[in-house]
C-alpha cells in the first residue's frame, strides 16, 4: 500500500532555527523540499565530503587488496592524514610518469652522462645524438672529418652519434635536442627515490586503512551535517518578519506526532493535500509477504508513482512463477534453496541481508516445485507429471500455461486500473480491453498451441470488448488517440504472445544442460582416464547454463512485469523514495 502523504509548511522563529532543525530531525517524519539555493559554507562542506568519500573508497580498496597487513593504526585525525598521503602519492606518481616517459625517449642511447658530453663540448669535442632513417644514417656516416657511431636500431629508426671537433661545421643533422636535466643516470636515481617514497606512502595508507570503521563513523556524521545544512538552506524567508518556513511532505499517519511536536515547540503548521503538480515522495508499507519483492525493486531502482497502484504482491507472485519457468530445474532449485537456508541461519542479526535471502529462498522453492513437476534434475529427466513430461504434449501444455499466465496478469492489471481510477468510463474501457485480451488468448492457442478454427466465444469477446473500448476508452476528440487505436489492438495481441518467451528460455536451458551432460558422458565413455574431463565439462556446462538462466530472468521476467504488465495497469514507475529528515542509521553508508 502506498501511504497517503500530506503537504506541510512549518513556521518557526529565526532565533530558534538551530533548535527547530534538531528537534525536527529527531522527530524524523518530514521529507523537506530542498530549495535551489546553496550557501557557501554548505557548498564547501559538500565538496570536502565528496573528497573524504573518495579517500574512504581508496582506503577500502587498499584493505581489500592487502587484508593481511598487520601494522599499527595511525594516531590522530586518520582521514586528514590519509588525504595528505594520497595527495602526496598522486603528486609523486605524476613525477614518476614524467620520468618514465623521458627515460623512454632517452633509452636508445643507453645510460650516457650528459655532464660528460658538456665537458667534451667545452674542450672542443662535439657529440650530436641523432635519430633518423637508414638512408639518413648512411648519409651521416659519410661526413668528412666526423665519426659516426651506430648505437641502436629501434622500429626501423637508427639511433647514432656524430662526433667531431669544433673546427668542423656540420648542418642539417637529425639531432635530438637534449633538455637541461636529460641525464639518464640522475633520472634513474630520481625515479628510484620517488618509487621508494611511494612505497613508504603505501605502507602509511595501509595503516590508515586499519581505521576504516572509525572513518566510516565520521563520514556518517558528516552526511548528517550536510543534510542539516541543506535543510537549513531550504528555509523560506519572509520580509520584515522574524520567522522562517520549511515545506515538505509527511505521511498521514505521522501528522498527529508532528502536531504534538508543533504544539510543544510553538511551531506553526499549514497542512494540506498534495496538488497534481507536486512531486510527492512514495512510502510503501507492504505485508510481510509482499515485502519479499523489495530487493528486486531496489536492484532495479524503480518505485510506482505516488498516485499509481502498489502492485508489489502481484509482481512477487508472477515474478516467482516466471523465475521458476526460466530456471526450471529441481536440481538447481534444491541447491539454491539449501544455500539460502544456510544464509538465513548465519545472518540472524542482519535484517538487510535476510530479506534478499528470503526472496531468493522463495524463488528457489518455486524452481524446485516446477522442476519436480516437469521432472528435470540437472538436465536429467525423471518422474514428473505426464502432462509436463510426455514428449507429445508437454511443449503445447507449457505454451498454453504461459499464455494463461499472460491473460491472468494483464487482466489483473486492467482490473486494478479500473478500481484505482474509480470511474464508470474507466471500468467500461478496462473491461473491454480485458475481453480483448481473453480473445487474444484463444487466438494464440489456435495459432501456436493447438491449430484449428477459432472458437465462437472469441468472436463475442472481440466484439463486445471492441464496442466497450470504442465507447469508454477512446477520446474521439483527440486525433492522435484515434490514430493509435489500431496499434493498441495489435499491441494487446503481441503482449499476450510475448509471454511465450518463458517457454522458449526455459526450454533452451533444459536443452543446454542435456547437451553438456551428453558431451560429458561421451568423453567419459571413451576412456576411464577422461572421467575428470567429463566432470569438468558437466560443471562448466551447468555454470554456463545458470549464468544464461539468470540473464534470462533479468531480461525476460523483469520485462514482463515492468513493461507488458505495467502498460496494461498504467504503471509508469515514476516514484521517488520517501526520505525523511532524520538521524542517519548506523548501517547506512
Amino acid at each position: 500500500m502506498i501511504v497517503p502523504m500530506k503537504k506541510v509548511t512549518l513556521l518557526s522563529l529565526i532565533s530558534s532555527e538551530q533548535e527547530t532543525l534538531e528537534k525536527l530531525r529527531n522527530l524524523g517524519v518530514m521529507q523537506v523540499t530542498f530549495a535551489g539555493k546553496i550557501l557557501d559554507d554548505t557548498r564547501e562542506f559538500e565538496e570536502n565530503l565528496l573528497t573524504d568519500r573518495q579517500v574512504f573508497q581508496e582506503l577500502e580498496n587498499i584493505k581489500k587488496l592487502d587484508s593481511s597487513f598487520e601494522g599499527n593504526k595511525l594516531e590522530g585525525n586518520v582521514l586528514a592524514q590519509a588525504k595528505s598521503f594520497i595527495e602526496e602519492k598522486n603528486s609523486l606518481q605524476s613525477g614518476v610518469d614524467a620520468l618514465k616517459q623521458r627515460l623512454k625517449v632517452l633509452a636508445p642511447w643507453g645510460n650516457f652522462d650528459k655532464n660528460l658530453l658538456d665537458t667534451l663540448a667545452g674542450k672542443g669535442i662535439i657529440v650530436h645524438l641523432c635519430v633518423a632513417s637508414k638512408k639518413e644514417y648512411l648519409k651521416a656516416s659519410k661526413l668528412e672529418n666526423c665519426t659516426c657511431i651506430l648505437i641502436s636500431v629501434v622500429s626501423g629508426r637508427y639511433n647514432f652519434a656524430v662526433i667531431h671537433t669544433n673546427d668542423v661545421e656540420i648542418v642539417d643533422l637529425p639531432e635530438v635536442k637534449l633538455l637541461a636535466g636529460d641525464n639518464p643516470v640522475k633520472l634513474n636515481k630520481e625515479l628510484d627515490e620517488k618509487l621508494a617514497q611511494i612505497d613508504n606512502l603505501n605502507l602509511k595508507l595501509k595503516a590508515a586503512a586499519l581505521s576504516l570503521d572509525e572513518i566510516k563513523a565520521d563520514l556518517l556524521s558528516s552526511v548528517e551535517k550536510l543534510e542539516f545544512l541543506q535543510v537549513r538552506d531550504s528555509h523560506i524567508d519572509f520580509e520584515n518578519l522574524p520567522v522562517r518556513a520549511l515545506q515538505g511532505f509527511v505521511p498521514s499517519d505521522e501528522i498527529d506526532n508532528l502536531k504534538a511536536a508543533a504544539k510543544e515547540n510553538a511551531w506553526g503548521l499549514w497542512i494540506s493535500d498534495p496538488s497534481d503538480s507536486d512531486n510527492v515522495p512514495v512510502l510503501i508499507k507492504e505485508s510481510k509477504f509482499a515485502k519479499l519483492v523489495k530487493p528486486l525493486f531496489d536492484f532495479l531502482g524503480v518505485l510506482p508513482g505516488y498516485k499509481e497502484l502498489d502492485a508489489s504482491g502481484s509482481i512477487l507472485v508472477f515474478f516467482t512463477i516466471f523465475y521458476a519457468l526460466i530456471i526450471g530445474d529441481a536440481g538447481y532449485g534444491i541447491v539454491f534453496l539449501l544455500l539460502a537456508i544456510l544464509g538465513l541461519l548465519f545472518t540472524k542479526n542482519k535484517p538487510k541481508v535476510r530479506l534478499p535471502l528470503k526472496f531468493f529462498a522463495l524463488l528457489s522453492f518455486a524452481t524446485t516445485v516446477w522442476g519436480v513437476l516437469s521432472g528435470n534434475y540437472f538436465g536429467v529427466s525423471w518422474g514428473g507429471l505426464k502432462c509436463l513430461t510426455d514428449a507429445s504434449v508437454k511443449d503445447a501444455n507449457v505454451q498454453a500455461f504461459c499464455f494463461l499466465l499472460a491473460v491472468c496478469q494483464l487482466s489483473l492489471g486492467h482490473l486494478w486500473r479500473a478500481i484505482h481510477e474509480g470511474s464508470w468510463r474507466s471500468a467500461g474501457g478496462n473491461l473491454g480491453w480485458t475481453l480483448i485480451i481473453w480473445g487474444n488468448f484463444f487466438l494464440t492457442l489456435k495459432i501456436i498451441v493447438w491449430p484449428g478454427a477459432l472458437p465462437i466465444v472469441s468472436y463475442w469477446l472481440y466484439g463486445i470488448g471492441a464496442l466497450l473500448v470504442f465507447i469508454c476508452a477512446v477520446d474521439w476528440k483527440n486525433p492522435a488517440a484515434i490514430f493509435q487505436l489500431p496499434f493498441d489492438f495489435i499491441g494487446s495481441f503481441t503482449d499476450v504472445l510475448s509471454y511465450i518467451r518463458l517457454f522458449a528460455v526455459g526450454m533452451a536451458g533444459v536443452a543446454i544442460a542435456q547437451s553438456f551432460n551428453g558431451m560429458a558422458m561421451d568423453v567419459m565413455k571413451s576412456s576411464p582416464w577422461f572421467i575428470i574431463f567429463g566432470i569438468l565439462i558437466i560443471v562448466f556446462g551447468h555454470l554456463l547454463n545458470l549464468a544464461l538462466g539468470f540473464m534470462g530472468v533479468l531480461v525476460h521476467a523483469v520485462r514482463l512485469n515492468t513493461l507488458e504488465f505495467s502498460n496494461h495497469s498504467n504503471l509508469t514507475w515514476s516514484g521517488s523514495k520517501f526520505k525523511p529528515f532524520k538521524k542517519v542509521e548506523k548501517d547506512n553508508e
